[in-house]
Parts: C-alpha cells; sequence; structure tokens
C-alpha cells in the first residue's frame, strides 16, 4: 500500500532549498506502516518539510518493500523528482544492493541533475555507494528515519540538523589510533564506506569502489569476532587495496559487556598491526545507541593531538570535515 499522512505535505508544496525539504524513502527491508505518522510528525516539529509520496510498500515473498523492480522504480522516481531535494531513509535491513544494476541503467541521467542528498545508514549503504563513486555526489550517513532518539527507534542519536551539518562539518575528538602510522601520520582523503557487510559485498564485482586516495568507514553488528576476523583478513588479501586510511566504527551490539568491547576492539587492533596503513577506532559510529553522522563523498582529515585541552599528552586523534 501508499502510506500517506494527513500532517504531510504533498510533494507538489515542497521547494528544495536550505535542505528542509526532505522525501521519506525505504528501498530495503518492511517498515512497519503504524510508525510512519509518528516519524513525520516528529521530523515536522524539527523544522523539516515532509513528503511521504515515496513510502510505497507492498510487502515481497523475502520481506522487502516491494519487488526489486518497483524498489528501483521508486527510487529513481525519488531521484529524478526536481521537486524533492533530500531523500531520507525510512530503515536500513537488506535488499539495496539488488538495485544496483537499476541504478546503473539510469546513471547518465542522474549525471545530468541537480545533485540530491540521500540520508540513512546499514542497508543504505549501497545506495551511498553509487552516489559516492559514480555520480560524485556527498550523502550523509546518518540515522534513518525511523531508528533516532526522538522517534524512539532504538538509537538515542538526535536527528541531525542537515544544513548545519553540511555548511559547517564534523569534527570529533576522541578517535583512537590503532597503530603507529596512526599515532605519527596526518591523514586525509575522500570519506567513503558504511557497513562493512555492504561494502565487503561488492569486493571483486562492477561495483567495488575505487579506493585510491579515499579514507575508508567500516562498521557492522551482528558478527562474532571470528567473522570480523575473517573479514578482516579479506582486506588484507585484497588486490589495489590502496586507501589512504580506516576508521572502524561500532562492531558489538546496542548492550556490550566490558569482554566483548574489549574482543572486539583486539581483533581490529591485531588487523591494524599488518596493514602498513593507518587505522583508527571511532565506536561512535554505526548500529549502536550514538550514530554520530559524516559526509560521504568530503575530504577528510585525521591528525593526532600532541596535547589535550589542558596541555597534558592525548591518546587521541581528531577527525574533521570542513
Amino acid at each position: 500500500m501508499n502510506t500517506m499522512n494527513n500532517n504531510a505535505l504533498d510533494s507538489d508544496h515542497i521547494c528544495a532549498k536550505d535542505l528542509n525539504q526532505i522525501a521519506l524513502i525505504s528501498c530495503s527491508t518492511q517498515y512497519d506502516e503504524q510508525s510512519v505518522n509518528n516519524v513525520v510528525d516528529t521530523f515536522i516539529a524539527h523544522g523539516y518539510m515532509v513528503t511521504t509520496k515515496y513510502l510505497n510498500q507492498v510487502i515481497s515473498d523475502i520481506g522487502y518493500v516491494n519487488t526489486d523492480q518497483e524498489r528501483a522504480n521508486n527510487l529513481i522516481a525519488a531521484l529524478l523528482d526536481p521537486t524533492i531535494d533530500v531523500l531520507w531513509f525510512f530503515r536500513g535491513g537488506g535488499g539495496a544492493l539488488n538495485l544496483l544494476p537499476f541504478l546503473h541503467a539510469y546513471k547518465t541521467q542522474l549525471q545530468e541533475i541537480k545533485p540530491k542528498m540521500i540520508v540513512g545508514f546499514s542497508d543504505v549503504t549501497a545506495i551511498h555507494s553509487f552516489i559516492n563513486n559514480e555520480l560524485g555526489w556527498q550523502s550523509v550517513h546518518a540515522v534513518n528515519a525511523s531508528t533516532n532518539q526522538a522517534t524512539n527507534g532504538g538509537n538515542e542519536q538526535p536527528i541531525p540538523d542537515l544544513k548545519t551539518l553540511i555548511n559547517d562539518g564534523v569534527s570529533y575528538n576522541n578517535v583512537l589510533p590503532l597503530n603507529d602510522l596512526a599515532k605519527s601520520a596526518s591523514v586525509s582523503g575522500q570519506l567513503i564506506g558504511g557497513n562493512h557487510t555492504l561494502v565487503s559485498a561488492t569486493f571483486g564485482t562492477h561495483y567495488q569502489p575505487d579506493f585510491s586516495n579515499k579514507v575508508l568507514l567500516l562498521e557492522d553488528i551482528g558478527v562474532t569476532y571470528r567473522q570480523l576476523d575473517r573479514y578482516l583478513q579479506q582486506l588484507l588479501f585484497l588486490k589495489d587495496f590502496d586507501v589512504n586510511a580506516i576508521v572502524f566504527g561500532q562492531y558489538y551490539n546496542m548492550d556490550p559487556n566490558d569482554q566483548d568491547r574489549l574482543m572486539y576492539k583486539h581483533v581490529l587492533e591485531q588487523f591494524a598491526k599488518q596493514l602498513g596503513k593507518p587505522v583508527y577506532y571511532f565506536p561512535f559510529i554505526g548500529h549502536g545507541k550514538y550514530n554520530q553522522p559524516v559526509i560521504f563523498g568530503r575530504q577528510v582529515s585525521l591528525q593526532r593531538h600532541e596535547l589535550n585541552e589542558y596541555g597534558m599528552p592525548s591518546d587521541y586523534c581528531n577527525l574533521t570535515q570542513n
């Protein structure tokens, strides 16, 4: 069914400016239609104009919001819609990777339009990859529309102010270096990546990104320590994996104990010793209670603090996007 809300503004009234006008959309796992009203009301209360025109759900046999073709049609129509400036994904889950061939078929048309902003994480990684690597657009890795603090969706991160985020960038000063190169080097490059499972699914395919001069962000959930170790061995075995650096986000579950946190960190540290590139750890990006936003497709800089704000030696680095 098409899910609409009486409080949502009709798409004809959307005037794309200042990143305040958004279309809610979902192209992955089915979402709870009963939650749409609350999400729309919440976004309106945060100063956004909202349309649900592209929340189109006819649940498929395997629990996606629709068939691959129909999900692709809906997403491409939203991207080509001149009245829409921001596509904010309702939820993640699975299935977005299936849409890459459809998006590539419309690459020429999409290259001819004004860039749009997409916002989301998890399964949305596949869409970020296409937007960043094939179209050269920037995008925001941040909470999904239904999984943030204001909508009681299981995440304590507030809905970001997109205009402020895009204009001012981000700065996080408690990024932990995991190897000697990260402790001594200043690194910069275009930030790409997202969910590790989705990124690794493109390895060796037509859709693998170009890693040169990039800083790769990776995070995941629901993988064991041993599975993570296997993922990381794959990175070590990759050909042409010439990244400038890797930033790891959160891998442990929503409510970890101390042993879980230490074990995942240990596996990442062992990998960092072998890579020969600067590796950093910032477990405040990903599927945890806090999912700090970053801007994919934009330059990022990582630099070690020589001294903290009190003039004492610091263990941390700063991650900055201007």
